[in-house]
């Protein structure tokens, strides 16, 4: 499965993104988290951006909040699974990921 996380960092326009690859829904999930809070923050700790966008296989999901330290990974991990299923439940696509 193909992922894809980008972030708009409000101060200057440009998008930041990062993109892989992995077998599995919980995988994809984990990889998914960890790169939008990574590509949501600098180096030195500062927000660059509280909501990021992703797609899942070409899904796209909602606005996630990788920039929001009150929000766990696992709150993230969920919200994304979640909302990846309910967009492909809607779009007749069977919802569990291979």
């Amino acid at each position: 499965m193909d992922w894809f996380v980008s972030v708009r960092e409000e101060e200057s326009g440009a998008h930041l993104y990062r993109g892989g690859a992995a077998p599995d829904r919980a995988t994809v999930l984990e990889q998914v988290v960890h790169a939008g809070r990574e590509i949501a923050h600098r180096e030195d700790g500062s927000v660059i951006a509280v909501a990021g966008e992703v797609v899942i296989d070409g899904t796209p999901v909602d606005a996630i909040a990788f920039g929001d330290p009150g929000v766990s990974d696992e709150t993230l991990r969920f919200e994304i699974g979640a909302a990846f299923d309910r967009v492909r439940s809607h779009t007749g696509v069977r919802p569990e990921m291979r």
